[in-house]
């Protein structure tokens, strides 16, 4: 008998099973799945060093005291529930947190950003220094954050602030 030429012969192919076939078969659903592993892998590392994907942001807590409050609302936006944007008649756009303050309490905690912009009663001259009272100054120029109140409006911690 002759073999036919489109058929291929391989040596040992008579020895190979029919117990041998899943064997193979599990071989090349694990090398399947190995290459689908890597490719899903390399696809989300070119997307994160791209920016096409964002990892979750992680919860930040919550500041307890004013200060810590108040500095958190100074440094971040805060999104547009907690902090909407004010288009002031000038065309600028700015935090209602730096142009209204922040309320904590029964009182309401305004931060200046100088030297840089910063849009509080005391930096659009509605205010002077003689009428505010300064709660804390945190950082150095020009990353500096000083947090005041308004005098005679009640303080966070029960009464109401000296005149």
């Amino acid at each position: 008998m002759v073999p036919h030429l489109r058929v291929p012969h391989w040596r040992g192919a008579a020895a190979r099973s029919a117990a041998a076939w899943p064997a193979e078969k599990k071989r090349r659903a694990v090398r399947l799945f190995v290459f689908g592993a890597l490719v899903a892998v390399s696809c989300v590392l070119i997307g994160v060093a791209t920016g096409l994907v964002e990892p979750t942001p992680v919860p930040v807590a919550e500041p307890r005291s004013p200060v810590e409050q108040v500095v958190s609302y100074a440094i971040r936006w805060r999104g547009p529930q907690s902090d909407p944007l004010i288009t002031l008649p000038s065309g600028i756009t700015v935090k209602s947190s730096n142009y209204r303050g922040v309320k904590i309490g029964d009182s309401t905690y305004y931060y200046n950003l100088a030297p840089r912009p910063s849009f509080d009663p005391l930096a659009r001259g509605d205010l002077t220094e003689d009428q505010i009272r300064v709660i804390a100054v945190v950082g150095d120029a020009p990353n500096r954050v000083m947090i005041y109140t308004v005098k005679g409006e009640s303080s966070s911690r029960g009464g109401p602030v000296d005149p």
